[in-house]
């Protein structure tokens, strides 16, 4: 069941950017990437923001249950600032359309740190670690392809 909700979680993801690179190779360009009326790149930062901070919440009870009280306590911080970057890119969208890049750039590196973080804490089993690994190289890839149709479309 883990495996199946994992990657149908990709789909979220793969729309918008499909909208985004068919609007930038076929259509006018990305602002005329939309899915039901709504931008494309705000639907994917605002469906990468939701996944982060739920995902920010794994690290959260990981630190808490861990024996190592050594990564108890940065685990916690670490799972709280990861959750308040996937918020504040929300906002950055909302001061300048230029800005959107680095939200979708801050989430990115927020998938790979927090992939990372629980790596650290050993919280993982080694079929998760690898579907996880797996699942956050798709997703920060997809980030990527956003972040260089944003800069290719300036």
């Amino acid at each position: 069941m883990i495996r199946i909700l994992g990657y149908a979680g990709l789909i979220p993801f793969v729309v918008p950017v499909w909208l985004m690179i068919d609007g930038f190779w076929f259509g006018p360009g990305l602002q005329s990437a939309a899915l039901f009326g709504l931008y494309a790149p705000y639907l994917f930062i605002a469906y990468s923001a939701v996944i982060l901070s739920f995902m920010s919440g794994t690290l959260w009870a990981n630190g808490q249950t861990t024996g190592n009280l050594s990564l108890a306590k940065p685990a916690v911080l670490m799972s709280n600032l990861i959750a308040l970057s996937a918020w504040s890119s929300l906002l950055l969208i909302y001061i300048a359309p230029i800005m959107t890049i680095f939200p979708v750039t801050l989430l990115m590196l927020g998938f790979i740190s927090l992939l990372w973080a629980e790596r650290i804490l050993n919280s993982l089993t080694e079929v998760y670690w690898l579907m996880r690994l797996s699942l956050t190289a798709i997703v920060a890839t997809l980030h990527l392809v956003v972040v260089i149709l944003m800069l290719m479309e300036l």
